[in-house]
């Protein structure tokens, strides 16, 4: 496990698809989190799990597919969350809509994106 020290400063996770299975513990503003990255081959896209690890590793999400575009748990809306948004997209406005093996963390990122931009 990898402790990010200030995830927000970097703007974004970094995380890329051969670190996959991986488990990060991310400061996110004032809250640290563990976040839970894996691999589903059958069906060939990647999952997220996110806790509080302390006190008591708090599970909060399971399984959530992570989607071009989509803002990771924003079907969440109370304070156990991350402040920011997490929003897995390419910088560069390349024109990809899936994430793939071959994209996820060199185009495509985990970028941090505070709900006031």
């Amino acid at each position: 496990m990898k402790l990010m020290a200030d995830a927000v400063a970097l703007k974004y996770i970094p995380v890329t698809a051969d670190m996959v299975p991986c488990t990060l513990d991310i400061k996110l503003d004032d809250k640290t989190y563990r976040i839970a990255f894996k691999y589903n081959e059958e069906g060939a896209f990647f999952t997220v799990d996110l806790s509080v690890p302390v006190p008591n590793n708090v599970l909060l999400c399971y399984g959530e597919i992570i989607r071009y575009g989509k803002p990771l748990f924003e079907q969440f809306a109370d304070e156990r969350y991350p402040l920011p948004l997490i929003i897995p997209a390419a910088a560069e406005g390349d024109n990809i809509e899936t994430i793939d093996y071959d994209n996820f963390g060199k185009a495509v990122k985990l970028w941090l994106v505070g709900r006031s931009e």
